[in-house]
């Protein structure tokens, strides 16, 4: 049975640019799905919540991206190539594979990439939020048998990207004031 990297691999054919290699393919649901999937009825509130907490985040940095989610649909498979950051839809009868391309983001657009939030529970998740100059936020989450495989996916994008500004020290910034 391939790997959904394999699968991401395959999908990508064509498309690829020259020389790119996909590092990682995993399943990945919408902010709150995971849990909205597992417990009938759900209400979204993680959804919401998660959108105001990515607003004040956000507005933090100090711009190069709105903070505005964008849109995912409810399954997505993300896929980590050494160049860009891809969200496909679902394809595939029986089995999950990367269908139509959604996004694609060459990763010198991610501009905000905080630490995951594990979702602590019976419908566990790794919750990741990723800022993309000039689009918006892109929020989704790994289910509980891919949290492993979703860390290792978005250590390895935090490895590739440049590295943070560090903020002046307040007595630094205090005494530049003066």
């Amino acid at each position: 049975m391939a790997s959904m990297t394999d699968k991401a691999e395959q999908r990508l054919g064509d498309d690829a640019l020259p020389g790119e290699r996909v590092l990682y393919g995993v399943l990945a649901f919408r902010t709150g799905g995971v849990r909205k999937t597992m417990v009938a009825g759900a209400t979204g509130v993680a959804g919401a919540a998660g959108a105001a907490m990515m607003a004040a985040a956000t507005s933090l940095k100090g711009g190069g991206f709105p903070a505005a989610p964008l849109k995912v649909p409810g399954r997505m498979i993300t896929v980590l190539t050494d160049r860009r950051l891809l969200v496909y839809s679902i394809g595939g009868a029986f089995a999950a594979k990367p269908g139509k391309l959604l996004h694609a983001f060459p990763l010198d657009r991610v501009v905000w990439l905080p630490e995951p939030e594990l979702i602590p529970g019976a419908a566990q998740a790794l919750r990741v939020q990723i800022g993309i100059a000039g689009e918006g936020v892109l929020g989704f989450e790994f289910p509980r048998l891919k949290v492993n495989e979703g860390r290792n996916m978005i250590n390895r994008l935090r490895r590739e990207l440049p590295p943070e500004e560090e903020e002046p020290p307040e007595e630094a910034a205090e005494a530049a004031e003066d």
